[in-house]
């Protein structure tokens, strides 16, 4: 029972939450960019939050279904069909043996995660399948999926029909222009006063070469007060880097472990789903906040995805069947 790739799409990747434990190692930690839709796609199939799931960037892939199926969609709207009819994000559905999803145009955001109930079932590596395409391990064979892939799930379906509407706050960050929250980086105080300025007050843009291991930002350089080299130590996702040039990277899912360059902030984790869904040639700017704020937002964030979780599960409670 398998899912076979008819069309690969620009970047599909398998990702679950990531790999933790081995960054002193030099392992990343890879995982799902967005995972606010992540975790809501897998809740709305009953599965785990670490289930892995299929991450599509920007243009999706076509997939054959080998089996029945339960499946759901959340995160960026590439316009999904099923055998050529629209079909919502945000919603359980049921496919059946034979049944073809696809993707068109870009409606919003630029990443969308399926999850099929039970999940994809590809090797752990380190105690993850997320897909590391820089180290090649992790999901398909280590790299982002091709055409006449076959990708091993469980039959399942639904045994009555069921509706779900997710709160709009748990997955308006695809669609809502605003400010990004951060807060100092370690090396913040080494920057210019006028480099400060410049990044609470500028625009930037997000470079095409950006990628899985980091937003590269366009805008007025930001300069050292002195230049110098500085010790290599850990980096984070969200971490705020400033290489020579002075255009900013926001350090991503597929980031080193280790860096180098000067860093003159952390992005707010409340707000890194909400980056993940920035597409090239858009604009962002920035909004500092105190730890302490940033903190409570994580955590009222956190108290919302957990009530929804409570409340899928329960209404999903002897809804699925597996078939095998």
């Amino acid at each position: 029972m398998s899912i076979t790739v008819l069309k690969p799409g620009l970047l599909t990747t398998i990702q679950d939450l990531g790999r933790t434990h081995y960054q002193a190692k030099g392992i990343g930690t890879s995982g799902a960019l967005d995972l606010h839709s992540h975790r809501l796609a897998n809740w709305l199939v009953g599965n785990e939050d670490n289930e892995a799931t299929i991450e599509i960037t920007l243009i999706g892939p076509t997939l054959l279904f080998q089996c029945s199926a339960v499946i759901s969609i959340c995160g960026a709207d590439l316009t999904p069909t099923l055998n050529g009819i629209k079909i919502d994000i945000g919603r359980t559905l049921q496919v059946l043996k034979g049944d073809v999803l696809s993707f068109s145009a870009i409606r919003n955001g630029s990443r969308a995660y399926l999850a099929v109930s039970g999940g994809i079932h590809t090797p752990s590596k380190f105690g993850s399948r997320s897909t590391d395409i820089r180290s090649q391990i992790g999901g398909h064979y280590g790299r982002s999926l091709q055409a006449k892939d076959q990708l091993l799930i469980s039959s399942s379906y639904l045994l009555h029909r069921i509706q779900w509407k997710l709160s709009p706050e748990l997955h308006n960050h695809v669609t809502e222009n605003r400010k990004v929250r951060f807060t100092k980086g370690k090396q913040y105080g080494l920057f210019t006063n006028s480099s400060h300025q410049a990044f609470f007050t500028s625009d930037f843009q997000i470079n095409k070469d950006s990628n899985r291991m980091g937003i590269r930002l366009n805008g007025n350089p930001l300069q050292l007060q002195t230049k110098q080299e500085l010790v290599t130590e850990g980096v984070a996702h969200g971490s705020v880097q400033v290489p020579p040039n002075g255009q900013p990277i926001i350090l991503l899912s597929d980031r080193q472990t280790t860096g180098g360059y000067p860093k003159i902030a952390q992005i707010a984790s409340v707000d890194l789903p909400y980056l993940a869904q920035k597409k090239p040639g858009e604009m962002v700017n920035f909004e500092e906040i105190t730890l302490q704020e940033s903190q409570k937002l994580y955590g009222r964030m956190n108290h919302l995805m957990r009530v929804q979780k409570a409340i899928i599960k329960l209404g999903l409670k002897g809804v699925i069947q597996h078939g095998g």
